[in-house]
């Protein structure tokens, strides 16, 4: 399957003029978008983590969006985020938290 997606992008490559590597970092998207899918962000929830290195991680390669806004904030702020959700939790509920500290954040 994989082979037959690069073979159709060379395909795609030489009819469009693109560079080589643009069409292997094209190709890599399907795949890293369903890694980022599959670790974690199984039907919006945060698994357990053990630091809020983990956290931050799981974060990162699972819900970016949620990461810029999270990095941003004061590390009490992270650590009172951590403590919320250091046991596993919906990263609906997550996310309203990150965004309304960020919001009050003086």
């Amino acid at each position: 399957m994989m082979i037959r997606k690069a073979v159709f992008s060379l395909v795609l490559v030489s009819l469009a003029g693109m560079s080589l590597s643009s069409v292997v970092q094209a190709a890599a998207i399907p795949k890293r978008t369903h890694e980022s899918t599959v670790i974690g962000a199984k039907a919006g929830v945060i698994p357990p983590t053990s630091s809020v290195q983990d956290l931050e991680a799981t974060l990162k390669n699972s819900y970016v969006g949620t990461y810029v806004i999270y990095g941003a904030l004061p590390e009490d702020y992270k650590v009172t985020l951590y403590s919320s959700i250091k046991d596993g939790g919906n990263i609906k509920d997550f996310r309203n938290q990150v965004i309304k500290m960020r919001l009050n954040r003086h």
